[in-house]
């Protein structure tokens, strides 16, 4: 027989990545039987995110709490605000960062849930104590969870004519610029 099963929030497990987003695994693989996991990201002002990307195997929702994120829905980037939500299928290029002033609170949903929890420990133990991980060591991460990075269209849905590259930022806050892309699965 199956049984229902609570976590209080303030039993989450949290991971922090960097100086600048915590993760709270809210439901796990193990809670759901692996069919889906789900996380309740913040992100400081400033917070870099994840430089677009795809899974071959997951597919990746975002809702967003409060705040204003900017995700890459594979053709550019746009501001998402509170109530507004992003589906992306797999193989579908995606990516998030907080260029706001404010907290972002979005809770992040992983179909199926493919154990995400270990790339965000991963992800908090290499940036820990102000590390800066190697490239190889980032891909390496990544790879072994399913997300493969990609050159994807800088453009800019909210003002067309406006585009600022300058506004690059790594998954610790800080201001980076592109890998090289001969490491890049296509």
């Amino acid at each position: 027989m199956s049984h229902a099963m609570f976590r209080a929030y303030a039993d989450a497990v949290k991971a922090e990545i960097g100086t600048a987003t915590t993760t709270r695994f809210i439901a796990l693989a193990e809670t759901t039987d692996g069919r889906f996991g789900l996380f309740h990201h913040s992100m400081l002002p400033g917070a870099g995110g994840a430089d677009p990307h795809y899974h071959s195997r997951i597919s990746e929702s975002f809702y967003v709490l409060t705040g204003e994120v900017r995700l890459h829905d594979g053709t550019g980037w746009r501001t998402a605000r509170a109530g507004d939500f992003l589906h992306v299928p797999e193989n579908a290029v995606h990516g998030f960062r907080n260029e706001s002033d404010s907290l972002v609170e979005m809770l992040i949903i992983f179909t199926p849930a493919e154990h995400r929890e270990g790339y965000f420990e991963g992800l908090a133990g290499l940036l820990a104590d102000g590390n800066r991980p190697s490239r190889e060591e980032m891909v390496a991460l990544m790879e072994k969870y399913d997300q493969f990075e990609v050159d994807a269209p800088d453009t800019d849905h909210d003002h067309p004519h406006g585009n600022d590259p300058s506004h690059r930022h790594g998954p610790d806050g800080t201001h980076h610029h592109p890998a090289p892309h001969h490491l890049h699965h296509h």
